[in-house]
């Protein structure tokens, strides 16, 4: 029996994460500031955040990002009790739990290059993939009295899996004014997906590797490519202070991948940066509320992040909330040392497994970038 569960346990993590297509989190800077960067000039990411910035610091710049994270929700006090022999609280304890829990893995990865205003306008290019998907447990929840053990109760995991790739090219121009600088840009990003879901079953019987071979039969279903666009915004009164708004994915694709059809509504997110020689302080809040990835879970993030930027070391750190989901909270830091840099974000929120505190959200990251 143990062994029957910690199959279900790890098919779990390899086949079901809850990411979504939230606004996300892309390059060391932003991670380590806890997803601040709609206003963050000293970054090269500004093609992903914010199109505007491109212009607002029109430097040579190249960034690559790595970052893989799991997030869960109730997943792991499922596996808190002895399933050799349930009593009538353990099955009262999973109908709550098997009724709302998620469990998973997901990445975020990318690749930038901007290039230097040569007095037309700043151009950029990238390639952005976020693999995501949601899974849960599930099971026959009826007559739950007469249900001991794992095959009475039907138990087994459902799950989707979803791949973004997004190509963008970018534009940006800035405007000197009386009253400060503003910049304006937009991208247009060439955007695939792909995925598929399915469903699986645990018996007494079953044999701890059944469901890794049985992801090999998987039909990773077909591939589905549209037009993105992103348009931004950033405006500084003064040299310290950045404002910035950006609007992504404004003509709301869509995708049909048969098993599910998929729009992506627009969402916009609005920044301010504080930025006085090596330190920065930014503040970012989405103003639209946005949907995990194949779910109808709500999420809407404010994020306050800050950064030391020395010449060859820099320190970050942040703090974000979900204003949809408030019962938790999300810590970042960042280090980095010359143009490579590592992070961890975690959440406040646990869930115990076997008595060991399992944080709700856990993320790392590695990356690497330079400007001049």
């Amino acid at each position: 029996m143990k062994q029957i569960f910690k199959a279900f346990a790890l098919s779990s993590i390899v086949f079901s994460s809850v990411v979504g297509m939230e606004f996300g989190t892309m390059g060391s800077q932003s991670f380590g500031m806890a997803g601040a960067g709609v206003a963050v000039k000293k970054s090269p990411w500004g093609l992903y955040y914010n199109p505007a910035l491109i212009a607002a610091d029109s430097s040579f710049k190249l960034g690559l990002f790595a970052e893989a994270h799991s997030r869960s929700k109730n997943f792991w006090s499922i596996f808190n009790r002895n399933f050799k022999n349930l009593n009538a609280k353990d099955i009262q304890d999973l109908q709550s739990l098997l009724q709302d829990n998620s469990i998973g893995l997901g990445s975020q990865d990318g690749a930038v290059l901007q290039l230097p205003d040569f007095g037309i306008g700043a151009f950029a290019v990238g390639g952005f993939l976020k693999i995501a998907a949601q899974g849960s447990a599930h099971a026959n929840l009826s007559d739950l009295s007469h249900k001991t053990t794992i095959e009475d109760l039907g138990l087994g995991a459902k799950f989707s899996a979803l791949t973004l790739i997004e190509v963008p090219v970018g534009y940006a121009y800035e405007f000197k004014t009386p009253v400060g600088e503003l910049s304006i840009g937009v991208a247009a990003k060439y955007m695939n997906f792909s995925g598929t879901s399915g469903n699986f079953r645990f018996s007494n019987n079953a044999n701890i590797t059944d469901p890794f071979k049985n992801l090999l039969k998987i039909d990773l279903g077909k591939s589905v490519s549209n037009i993105g666009v992103d348009v931004g915004v950033v405006y500084e009164p003064v040299k310290y202070i950045t404002l910035g708004v950006v609007g992504k994915n404004l003509n709301a694709p869509s995708f049909d991948l048969g098993f599910d059809k998929i729009k992506i509504d627009p969402q916009a997110r609005a920044g301010l940066a504080l930025n006085i020689g090596f330190w920065t302080l930014a503040v970012d809040g989405d103003l639209t509320k946005n949907k995990f990835l194949g779910s109808e879970i709500n999420n809407q993030m404010i994020s306050v992040g800050s950064t030391l930027d020395f010449k060859y070391i820099a320190l970050r750190g942040g703090i974000a909330t979900d204003l949809q989901n408030k019962d938790d909270l999300i810590f970042s830091l960042g280090l980095g040392l010359a143009f490579f840099d590592v992070g961890v974000q975690f959440g406040k929120k646990t869930n115990p497994l076997n008595g060991f505190p399992m944080p709700d959200y856990l993320a790392v990251q590695v990356g690497a970038g330079f400007s001049f």
